[in-house]
């Protein structure tokens, strides 16, 4: 009979370190959908642009200065941005190959 109780008692702390564990994690999920917004922004950086696609930041960067990326706004020497609905646009139309291989 003593075995069963320390084996019961066993599963009654490893329920209680469950729950803590899970509970304590979904805090930490919850902290972190609360930091970062669940809608993508409407206008992206460079950067978020060039993650957004799928291409290096020095990719894209490469495309502005071509003149192959999609359409963007300046607003100050450092800070360019691009609407999300024309960079899903210019991914539509085949993003930089649209502009290659052409005849």
């Amino acid at each position: 009979m003593c075995a069963d109780k320390s084996v019961l008692y066993d599963e009654t702390t490893l329920a209680t370190v469950m729950r803590q564990t899970a509970a304590s994690t979904v805090d930490v999920l919850l902290a972190e959908l609360r930091r970062r917004p669940i809608i993508p922004p409407e206008w992206l950086s460079l950067q978020d642009a060039a993650a957004y696609t799928g291409y290096s930041e020095q990719q894209f960067s490469e495309f502005v200065r071509g003149g192959i990326a999609p359409p963007s706004i300046l607003f100050s020497r450092n800070a360019r941005r691009f609407k999300r609905s024309d960079v899903d646009a210019w991914c539509a139309a085949g993003g930089p190959l649209q502009f290659f291989g052409q005849e």
